[in-house]
């Protein structure tokens, strides 16, 4: 029987990440899939958010390198990209019977940096989760393996009896390779009750 879950924060913990990066993307003129391009498909766009999540690049930095690809205004341009992201009510409630059930509970997040937009204010992730594992507070992100065992570590759970869920899929198979169980989350009603069979939550 499992006996840990790890939640993604954007996209899990949270209402759609893509789909917020997406309405920004028709909100400003700039197409619906304008964000992802820059982040995928932008050499150096890759290289800004891979640098921004472990903590080698700034907050600040991140954002005028992203606004640059963009095309747009700079300030305020990580809240304005996710202004759409909401607390996933049914995701919580379902971390409150997990904790209730004695699974151990964790968020791990890739991060866009510390700084003034701080996407995790007012979520009180300490208070709701045994850990809360944040890339570039820790200098490792996610595929990056090393991670996910710090993850588990802080959780005193081995990761062979933890579930982890993801609405990236690249982030699931080095999960699969330590042995746990991973659920791809692309839908609200589908995941968590993936979840609730793997963790046996009535």
């Amino acid at each position: 029987m499992y006996r840990g879950l790890i939640l993604d924060f954007g996209g899990v913990v949270t209402t759609d990440f893509y789909g917020a990066m997406r309405a920004f993307g028709v909100r400003e003129g700039l197409g619906e899939t304008a964000v992802e391009n820059v982040l995928r498909n932008s050499e150096e766009g890759r290289a800004a958010l891979a640098a921004v999540e472990d903590g080698r690049l700034p907050q600040r930095e991140y954002e005028a390198a992203l606004a640059r690809l963009l095309g747009v205004d700079s300030h305020g341009l990580l809240g304005e990209i996710l202004a759409d992201l909401r607390p996933c009510r049914p995701v919580l409630e379902l971390v409150d019977r997990a904790r209730a059930a004695g699974i151990a509970t964790a968020v791990l997040s890739n991060s866009w940096g510390t700084g003034s937009y701080d996407p995790y204010d007012g979520y009180r992730l300490e208070e709701r989760f045994d850990a809360v594992v944040i890339s570039d507070r820790v200098g490792l992100r996610k595929p990056g393996e090393d991670i996910y065992q710090l993850t588990a570590d802080k959780m005193g759970v081995r990761p062979s009896d933890c579930v982890f869920v993801d609405d990236t899929a690249h982030n699931l198979p080095p999960a699969e390779r330590l042995g746990m169980a991973v659920v791809f989350f692309d839908d609200v009603e589908a995941g968590i009750a993936r979840v609730e069979q793997l963790l046996r939550l009535g």
